[in-house]
């Protein structure tokens, strides 16, 4: 689906069509397969839904609508953040996004921040996943999470660059998330299935350089953004790095095509 003419206009729409509780047009603001990707752990009190839900088509989307259960919270609408498109092609954009929930007497009551995955079809511009904090507080200082996440990048980076496969095996937390281009959204389950698709890949051990910084930051998590160049390729790619029992690794990685 997604026949928006923008990156920025299919994240707009996304907000726009869920305040007016129109599911046909909120289901049709995304890309499918679509992945919905948080870095809070399961169960963690910040939301109450598994950590990554992959919807194969609109019918699965709109099978579980969610407005019964926020309007029981006091929920009216929602504003979104301003997006900034940090990575993008002619077929894909990163958009550095977010929302806040208010309630009938205008007060704010939650805010998240979020990556939208923005790919184009034939059709237009669409949401092809949702790379989410699910953990954050405005206002709050998390310079401690923006350098977790950032070292949980540079663990992956470092066992890349010497083609040890073991290591860059333990870099993730499984299952992981893997957004490539437009319509192409794929599970690794564990570490062996890790192993037999790119194993040989990381076995290369070519030369690395890249530029990493932070997008996004919560008490659980970090969007972090990468120009990657390995060997004579380069490749810019954000990780969505999420902590499980205290440990900080990547849940997702979208790579710009």
């Amino acid at each position: 689906m997604g026949q928006y003419e923008s990156p920025e206009s299919a994240y707009l729409a996304f907000l726009n069509t869920f305040n007016a509780r129109d599911l046909d047009g909120w289901a049709g603001v995304n890309s499918y397969p679509h992945a919905r990707v948080s870095a809070a752990p399961q169960g963690s009190s910040v939301h109450w839904r598994p950590p990554t839900r992959v919807f194969a088509n609109a019918e699965e989307y709109v099978a579980a609508p969610i407005w019964d259960e926020l309007e029981a919270t006091g929920w009216v609408h929602s504003v979104s953040t301003p997006p900034q498109v940090v990575q993008a092609s002619d077929v894909k954009a990163h958009i550095a996004g977010g929302w806040t929930r208010y309630d009938a007497d205008e007060s704010a009551m939650a805010s998240n921040r979020v990556v939208y995955v923005a790919t184009k079809s034939e059709d237009g511009w669409g949401l092809q996943g949702q790379l989410k904090l699910d953990s954050f507080v405005e206002g709050q200082d998390y310079s401690d999470e923006e350098r977790a996440g950032m070292a949980a990048v540079e663990g992956v980076m470092t066992a890349l660059a010497a083609g040890d496969v073991e290591t860059w095996l333990t870099t993730f937390h499984y299952p992981l998330t893997m957004l490539a281009g437009p319509g192409e959204v794929q599970m690794v389950d564990d570490a062996e299935m890790m192993r037999g698709q790119y194993g040989p890949w990381c076995a290369e051990g070519l030369p690395i350089s890249h530029e990493t910084v932070i997008v996004q930051a919560g008490k659980h998590g970090a969007n972090v953004a990468q120009t990657l160049t390995r060997g004579d390729a380069s490749v810019q790619q954000l990780f969505l790095v999420g902590e499980r029992d205290g440990v900080w690794k990547p849940v997702a990685v979208s790579v710009v095509v």
